[in-house]
């Protein structure tokens, strides 16, 4: 039944992420140190706390954000258009381990980051799904797939195991795979930055640019959580530098976002970015 009625309040609430807009910007990041802003609520799904709140210090800075079922963030603004080079959005959680203190212990939350289509309309989901490890206390398991509810630990879906608590970086690059399909590489990270697994998930369906288009949402989509401790929220374009001079001839320059061959070779020979 709890499965069950999951299923309904997903449905619900991608009603609410459908409405509404924003103009959007290339570059979005909210670390909770003044507001929540750019995140969105039903009224009851978001807080900004002090480091130190239920045991919980900080990522960075002197706050961060507690979250339940139904926080989202349109990561500065929903996008028709796919970037050049391609885009990231990421998010850290806190991942307590005293939550697992008990075999059989069964609690978990997905996370979404979402792309539209061409018309601005939504087009898929990529879901991280996290959780207690039932077999093993003192253990979280997490996977990738497109679908919410996720089953953290399922076999078929290359699952992940940790067990000391801690800031983790959950992280969706956007890219295009080479052929102009797009793929999604999903890395989840330490609190030292340190690449822990990764998930990389396409469809030969997804063209960029006849079916994708821009980023859409990062929703907290389910959470059997009392409250999920986030911070560091952002999206942001990748940006390609030139290394040789060579790079920005014959209006290579064009492709590296500058607005003449002159200043991209200046980065290339100060560093100095002028884009």
């Amino acid at each position: 039944m709890k499965k069950i009625l999951k299923s309904v309040i997903v449905s619900t609430f991608a009603l609410l992420l459908a409405t509404g807009s924003a103009l959007a910007v290339a570059n979005f990041f909210n670390g909770f140190e003044v507001d929540t802003d750019g995140w969105f609520t039903d009224g009851t799904n978001i807080v900004r706390v002090a480091s130190g709140s239920n045991g919980v210090t900080s990522a960075d800075g002197d706050f961060h954000a507690e979250v339940d079922a139904g926080a989202f963030t349109r990561w500065g603004g929903y996008e028709s258009a796919f970037p050049t080079n391609g885009y990231v959005t990421q998010v850290d959680i806190y991942l307590d381990m005293s939550e697992n203190t008990v075999l059989a212990t069964d609690k978990r939350f997905d996370f979404s980051s979402a792309i539209n289509d061409p018309a601005g309309s939504h087009r898929r989901d990529f879901i991280f799904s996290v959780g207690t490890d039932p077999l093993v206390t003192g253990q979280f398991a997490m996977s990738a797939s497109n679908n919410a509810p996720g089953w953290p630990s399922n076999p078929g879906r290359d699952p992940f195991f940790v067990d000391t608590s801690g800031w983790y970086t959950f992280r969706h690059t956007f890219q295009d795979d080479g052929s102009g399909v797009l793929e999604v590489v999903m890395d989840v990270l330490d609190g030292t930055e340190t690449v822990l697994h990764t998930w990389t998930l396409s469809d030969p369906t997804d063209v960029i640019g006849t079916t994708v288009g821009g980023n859409r949402y990062g929703w907290f989509v389910t959470s059997d959580f009392g409250f999920l401790a986030i911070d560091n929220s952002e999206k942001y374009e990748v940006v390609l530098n030139p290394v040789t001079k060579d790079d920005c001839k014959d209006g290579g320059w064009e492709a590296y976002g500058f607005s003449n061959q002159g200043l991209c070779i200046q980065y290339v020979n100060t560093g100095k970015d002028s884009r």
